[in-house]
């Protein structure tokens, strides 16, 4: 059997055996890919990249960071649409000084490789892979980690093809709670203030640079009315 085609099959059975969806996709990868964490997101409308799954608590820090600097290798790989490698995170992220400061401040360290998730021109986010170890990043996990974001870019597309199939599909479009709050954070910033959506989602991430807090953080207090911009 050939090599991808083997990879495939282990892919698809152990994100079934996941109960399927964006979070078994996640799990898999990390099941059938020589890496310890995975994160899938996705690239949000106005919002940006926003995490959908992520594998452990370690993942879920990088990814926070990048959802609320608005930079990192996953927001680079959706930009270019090409594989974007950090060697280490604890010393490899100067090309994104807001990413790299953010994440000083986090418990992450290693290796880490943003795939985008890609059809054509069009991209719909990235799979992030996580070693524990520093080091470059060899060319068979490339290809390997390239082939798996593959196979979710295409359960990607059929789910947004057919919303109203299997409910098995419906989990690949299933929006995380942080997710929807920060969207539902920005329309009361807009009611608040009077301003356009997209001034909206920088004025909640620059609040959340400037309290150290994550972008879901500060979305959460807002829909709670526990942060208000017009000072009422």
């Amino acid at each position: 059997m050939p090599r991808f085609d083997y990879l495939t099959e282990r892919f698809l059975a152990a994100a079934r055996s996941r109960g399927g969806g964006v979070a078994g996709a996640c799990a898999a990868s990390v099941r059938v890919l020589p890496v310890q964490r995975a994160a899938i997101v996705i690239d949000e409308h106005h919002a940006g990249v926003q995490p959908w799954c992520t594998s452990d608590e370690v993942a879920a820090g990088v990814e926070a960071v990048q959802a609320t600097v608005g930079e990192g290798p996953a927001v680079e790989a959706v930009a270019t649409g090409v594989p974007v490698p950090v060697a280490d995170l604890t010393a490899g992220c100067e090309r994104w000084p807001g990413f790299a400061d953010a994440l000083s401040r986090t418990s992450a360290s290693g290796a880490m490789i943003a795939m985008p998730l890609r059809l054509g021109a069009v991209r719909f986010g990235a799979l992030d892979l996580y070693r524990d170890s520093p080091g470059r990043i060899d060319a068979g996990t490339v290809s390997a980690g390239l082939h798996i974001a593959d196979l979710i870019t295409t359960q990607l597309v059929l789910a947004r093809s057919a919303r109203e199939a299997a409910a098995a599909d419906a989990q690949w479009l299933e929006q995380p709670l942080a997710s929807r709050a920060i969207h539902q954070a920005a329309g009361m910033v807009v009611a608040q203030l009077g301003i356009g959506v997209p001034d909206a989602y920088a004025r909640l991430r620059a609040y959340a640079f400037g309290h150290a807090l994550s972008l879901a953080e500060v979305a959460e207090a807002v829909v709670a009315r526990r942060i208000r911009f017009d000072g009422v």
